[in-house]
């Protein structure tokens, strides 16, 4: 721990800094967790005019945690509800409500946290009003326990200024286009991803998908609009079209996973092009990603890619992080017994996460479904080459 006046004095000028630039919250939380360590620090806030999670950032979380959080475990985290009844001006410590025998037993605590290396939660309140709350929170691994007392001693002297900070700057916690253009999360994906309204505008191009448009010519911007060749364009408007409409109406909840496979011209290396696309429905996703339901691209380019990761896995399959984990332990042949202990979980956890994963695959034992993995991204592509229509129907995920 680094608790000393002058890392006292650089967090007060990056607090201050946030007041002319959201992106430098992401420096105050790197900041506070190099002054305090532990696993990381999440800053969050609720939007209270929808009662959603508007915003999430932190230092030392990777953006797929970030975005498995914020689209399936908050709403089975058992903390959120203890957290908003929680006084401001006030820490809470999740340890002193959660025993190790609801920790064992918990899927939250073994499918997400644990197996993110994170057991221990100190919190508090920066701002609660009318229009957001916005939480500070200190994630720390299994045997750290919560926060000590001179590290909550240091960052009490801090937080008056991150309360008025954050007062100030309200506007950047609730839901607006400007916090999406400006959030940093998809940026920081090394799979190509693209987010669109269904009528086919891009809102947000990350620096992969940036890359890809110069390596095909299957998807180029035609100024803010994503242009498909003739034949794929419509349909895919179609389907995306159809998402929307299933939401609002009530027959499906966004949750749908559907695939787009595209190739060029006849010829003895045509171009071809794999994408997966679903809906973001803002009551299940973060508040900066817009009101209105947004389109979450994610593109697989076999000329260009380098290699298969976790968010592929999520949109071809919808595997977690952590099951993602765990078929890539079973691929190495390591037992599910090993698999737990070097988790740090229940065996049972993974019984059962091993059971999701073959429900999420269609495969049945563990040599089929290793050699799925194996094959991937390659198995995607032939299948691609091989499927007679532009847009096929909802995928695996």
């Amino acid at each position: 721990m680094d608790l000393s006046q002058v890392r006292f004095e650089r967090a007060i000028n990056l607090i201050y800094d946030t007041l002319d630039d959201r992106a430098s919250w992401r420096s105050v939380l790197e900041c506070l967790h190099e002054a305090v360590g532990g696993r990381a620090v999440h800053l969050l806030a609720f939007d209270a005019r929808h009662g959603t999670l508007s915003f999430s950032d932190g230092a030392n979380m990777a953006p797929q945690i970030d975005l498995e959080y914020i689209q399936k475990y908050q709403f089975i985290d058992p903390r959120v509800a203890l957290l908003r009844s929680a006084w401001p001006d006030t820490w809470l410590h999740c340890d002193e409500h959660f025993d190790e025998a609801f920790v064992a037993g918990d899927p939250f605590y073994q499918g997400f946290l644990i197996p993110h290396g994170a057991r221990y939660l100190s919190i508090c309140k920066l701002v609660e009003n009318s229009e957001a709350t916005v939480m500070l929170a200190f994630l720390r691994r299994p045997g750290e326990g919560s926060l000590p007392p001179d590290a909550l001693a240091f960052l009490d002297r801090l937080r008056p200024h991150m309360e008025r900070a954050a007062r100030m700057g309200l506007a950047r916690f609730v839901y607006s286009a400007q916090a999406l253009v400006g959030h940093a999360l998809v940026d920081r994906l090394r799979q190509p991803v693209m987010l669109l309204t269904t009528e086919g505008d891009v809102v947000l191009a990350n620096e992969a998908a940036r890359r890809l448009l110069g390596a095909t010519s299957l998807a180029q911007l035609d100024g803010r609009r994503l242009v498909l060749p003739q034949a794929y364009h419509r349909p895919f408007l179609e389907q995306c079209a159809a998402l929307e409409h299933q939401m609002r109406s009530g027959e499906a909840d966004g949750r749908d996973c559907r695939t787009l496979h595209m190739r060029s011209g006849p010829g003895e290396a045509p171009d071809v092009l794999y994408g997966f696309f679903s809906l973001l429905v803002p009551e299940r996703t973060m508040g900066s990603f817009g009101l209105r339901p947004l389109v979450m691209l994610f593109f697989y380019h076999p000329g260009s890619a380098q290699e298969i990761d976790s968010a592929l896995l999520t949109a071809a399959f919808g595997l977690s992080h952590a099951e993602s984990r765990v078929a890539a332990l079973l691929a190495d042949g390591v037992p599910l017994k090993g698999i737990a202990d070097a988790l740090g979980v229940q065996y049972d956890t993974v019984r059962k996460q091993l059971v999701s994963i073959y429900q999420k695959t269609a495969t049945n034992r563990q040599p089929e479904l290793v050699r799925l993995l194996m094959n991937l991204p390659a198995s995607a592509v032939r299948r691609a080459l091989r499927e007679p229509s532009p847009c096929a129907g909802p995928g695996t995920g």
